[in-house]
């Protein structure tokens, strides 16, 4: 373990970046530098800051993908480490978190391991990767901290590994998660131990998207049931989920339902999905807010401002804020966290809602001219820890909380289940946004790659939420071999299973293959744990803990999963 300390008293005006690793220098690195390894050869899982941020490996030679978008420059704020000037290069890679670097099967794992301790966080990590020179620099989102002398400012394990599981091991140890025949999760998970191992669910957004109202909800509430589907096919899993995503709220920032499109309180709808036996769930974007909602315009000192005065852009939506450009909360403002917490305590207590999805949660780590002082990781915590406090309802029903566009390193302690990678998409690609290079587009595509990517923090760090899995034909040009594709990566390396098609017809004999031949999958491999290998872009290797199961993926020609048993 590596520890960095103050030198003195101050306040940091940019990130701070601490002295460089070098490898070649590094006790920890000489097995590696003994068998004339080094960055140049290595492939990289850069991790990423948040759970929309790109993950794969990037071989050896290859450049990481760029992390902005020239044409819609509000787009920049979701995948660029915050306050960071740096960018990939032709020898600089970007890292963040949890990085490694893999040869064949041999890694070596760089893990930030300052906010293990709850009480005292520390400032997120970003690794600037130089392949070139064989060195790390560190740098902190750090912006606007006061340090003391002395005072601890980042703490770093390295690690070796010889196998895909060793290194899961390894981080099981470091992040305190074993297994164990007497619960569904180590105490990590707790929270979302009355979801099941594999919780699974129904939500609104990729069917409907923003186009739901109180009927819609409702007659896909009772056919949930009463046709073969997805869910029904699964209903001995626990608790499944029933939740109502984006286009419920009068506005962003104004947290109150639309009357027009649901005229009845929301307690009715909850006491209807209650009595299905399902967990009511409700999205929310608590730290973003369009200028022209209510709430702006009531309070509008609750808008994070830069030193000039101007709102800081939190990103951008064309449904959502004035050209489509949306802000973030000064969450340094006690009034602010006031107004959030009782937001949640009426989601969870007066609506009846127990799984609240908090999307573009990114938002709260961006630095401004704050009412009170301080660094933007301290204000996320802050605000992310109440946010997330009430564990059971009033009635003493357990609570649950998936965190999306998250930033990982801050988040993980108080958002267990979290989004593991960009949107998924009706269709492979997004060709639009493909077009004008964004990579942290909504994409079938890219999101198995995040899924694959972070695949290997499943139930250590993160309970992964993969996203949605697709069954229908309508409005859908997956074909089925994509279909499956989706279906059974998230069943190998993700510990949620929601899907988001219309209930209300009857399924096709297309879709009955579906539903019946991914469920005989996951029977197949539910007791297994698998590894995952990047052969190349697109190709991937799989294999299974016990060696009875070996196969590949392909997200390229073929876009398929095979899996075999061995010495077939």
């Amino acid at each position: 373990m590596k520890k960095y300390f103050a030198e003195k008293d101050y306040i940091t005006e940019n990130n701070s970046l601490l002295p460089q690793l070098d490898l070649n220098n590094m006790v920890e690195c000489q097995d590696f530098i003994k068998k004339g390894l080094n960055l140049q050869n290595a492939w990289i899982n850069p991790w990423g800051w948040q759970s929309w941020n790109p993950c794969e490996e990037i071989m050896p030679g290859k450049k990481q993908k760029s992390l902005t978008c020239h044409l819609i420059k509000q787009w920049n704020k979701y995948l660029t480490f915050p306050e960071s000037n740096f960018k990939p290069s032709k020898n600089i890679v970007l890292g963040q978190f949890i990085t490694y670097f893999r040869w064949e099967n041999y890694y070596f794992f760089i893990v930030s391991t300052g906010n293990l301790n709850t009480e005292t966080p520390l400032p997120p990590v970003q690794y600037v990767i130089n392949r070139k020179s064989n060195s790390i620099l560190i740098e902190l989102a750090d912006k606007g901290k006061t340090w003391k002398k002395d005072e601890l400012m980042c703490q770093l394990e390295f690690f070796t590994a010889e196998s895909y599981f060793e290194a899961q091991e390894k981080l099981k140890a470091i992040f305190g998660t074993s297994d164990s025949e007497s619960a569904l999760y180590s105490h990590r998970f707790d929270s979302i131990q009355f979801l099941g191992k594999t919780s699974f669910g129904w939500e609104s957004w990729y069917n409907h998207y923003a186009r739901i109202d109180e009927k819609i909800i409702l007659k896909d509430l009772s056919k949930l049931s009463s046709t073969e589907n997805f869910l029904s096919v699964n209903k001995n899993e626990y608790h499944q989920v029933f939740q109502i995503d984006d286009g419920w709220e009068q506005s962003l920032g104004d947290w109150e339902r639309d009357s027009i499109k649901f005229p009845q309180d929301f307690s009715h709808i909850t006491s209807e999905i209650e009595s299905k036996n399902l967990v009511p769930g409700l999205w929310i974007a608590p730290f973003i807010i369009d200028s022209r909602s209510s709430t702006a315009k009531k309070h509008p000192e609750w808008l994070l401002k830069n030193h000039n005065h101007k709102l800081i852009p939190a990103g951008y939506n064309p449904l959502w804020g004035k050209n489509g450009t949306f802000y973030a909360l000064d969450l340094s403002n006690p009034e602010v966290i006031s107004h959030l917490d009782h937001l949640i305590e009426t989601a969870i207590n007066k609506w009846g809602f127990r799984y609240l999805k908090l999307d573009f949660c990114y938002a709260g780590m961006f630095y401004g001219n704050y009412q009170n002082k301080g660094a933007a990781y301290q204000w996320f915590n802050n605000a992310i820890k109440i946010l997330t406090s009430r564990k059971t309802n009033h009635k003493g029903q357990p609570v649950a909380y998936l965190g999306c566009g998250v930033p990982f390193e801050p988040a993980y302690n108080y958002l267990p289940l979290s989004r593991i990678g960009c949107d998924t998409f009706e269709h492979w690609e997004n060709k639009i946004s493909r077009l004008i290079n964004w990579n942290g587009r909504n994409s079938a595509y890219l999101n198995l790659k995040d899924t694959l990517g972070h695949a290997i923090t499943d139930k250590i760090i993160f309970a992964n939420d993969p996203d949605v899995i697709f069954i229908r034909e309508n409005n859908c040009t997956l074909t089925i071999e994509e279909k499956l594709l989706i279906g059974k990566i998230n069943i190998m390396f993700g510990s949620q299973l929601m899907y988001s098609d219309d209930p209300s017809t009857e399924p096709v004999e297309q879709e009955l293959y579906l539903i019946r031949e991914l469920k005989s999958f996951r029977e197949k491999v539910k007791d297994e744990k698998f590894s995952v290998k990047n052969l190349g872009v697109n190709y991937y290797e799989i294999q299974s803990e016990s060696g009875k199961y070996k196969g590949f993926i392909d997200l390229g020609k073929k876009h398929l999963l095979e899996l075999y048993k061995t010495g077939e």
